[in-house]
């Protein structure tokens, strides 16, 4: 057994799950299956340290999605820098708090696709609505209303850890 592996299973065993760089939907299945395996075992809460500069839409939201359909509580640990759809996987925690020194970066997720006139219009609704379902998160964890929070992630507004507690992205600073 690696030496990553080890350290992996002794943290799933004390119900902390590390999310860190490239949230993708390799990365978004393997934290959704820990969380359901952690669920099964209990309802004590789980602990989830995030740090991803780059989170595709599609995956965090389905890591948000896997955080509320368990009943265990989620305790998430922003660290380093959270960006973007990231932002989702925080706002769906039950508990929100980061570390002194995280950067938080509020940007709209990017749109890319190819394919026909057809499929590139169904994708874009598809991405519409999946930009309105990361808009409600947001929008529920923090208080403030959709269109405050579309307009800061359209120019990508940088929070630090103090400034994101009073946008109300976290409600503790480690």
């Amino acid at each position: 057994m690696s030496v990553e592996q080890e350290l992996a299973d002794r943290l799933l065993a004390q119900r902390t799950i590390l999310v860190g760089g490239r949230l993708d939907d390799a990365l978004a299945g393997h934290v959704t299956a820990q969380l359901l395996l952690l669920d099964a075992d209990s309802n004590d809460l789980v602990t989830l340290h995030l740090s991803s500069a780059d989170a595709d839409l599609d995956a965090a939201l389905s890591v948000a999605g896997a955080i509320d359909l368990i009943s265990s509580p989620v305790h998430a640990v922003a660290r380093g820098t959270v960006r973007g759809a990231a932002i989702a996987v925080l706002a769906a925690a039950a508990q929100r708090e980061a570390q002194r020194h995280t950067m938080f970066v509020l940007s709209t997720p990017r749109f890319t696709a190819a394919g026909t006139a057809d499929q590139l219009a169904t994708l874009a609704e598809q991405h519409e609505r999946q930009f309105a379902r990361l808009l409600d998160l947001i929008a529920n964890a923090t208080g403030r209303p959709s269109t405050e929070i579309a307009a800061d992630l359209d120019p990508g507004r940088v929070l630090n850890a103090d400034e994101a507690k009073d946008y109300g992205l976290i409600t503790n600073i480690r």
